[in-house]
């Protein structure tokens, strides 16, 4: 397999040098990443392509709700959903199948009550 170079201009100049690429990154003082040469495309496997995922996410959908076992793989997993008896507040469910009242405070869940949500 052949490797062609990357190409690159440079040129000099009283203040530093010029180089025809894509800025990357920038730091202080003048400093810049740069990539030169053409880009390295990822190869994308066939089952994570638009067309599967798309044809995936259709078939899931045509079904409401998602399976318990799906959102629930690991412990310390937690789903959180809201109240249907009071929308401003949700129930959080943790993997063990208990549920907790409260609500979404700055961005953390905060328990209404200590004892269990009953359904």
């Amino acid at each position: 397999m052949h490797m062609q170079k990357a190409k690159s201009a440079v040129k000099n100049t009283g203040a530093g040098s010029l180089i025809q690429g894509r800025k990357v990154a920038s730091a202080a003082r003048g400093m810049t990443l740069v990539r030169v040469g053409r880009a390295v495309k990822a190869a994308v496997p066939q089952s994570d392509q638009a067309g599967v995922l798309v044809a995936k996410a259709a078939r899931a959908l045509k079904h409401p709700g998602i399976d318990r076992s799906v959102v629930f793989r690991d412990e310390g997993v937690v789903s959180y959903s809201v109240n249907p008896a009071d929308p401003s507040q949700f129930i959080r469910e943790a993997s063990d199948g208990s549920q907790t009242l409260g609500y979404v405070v700055r961005g953390k869940f905060q328990e209404v009550e200590p004892k269990a949500v009953k359904k």
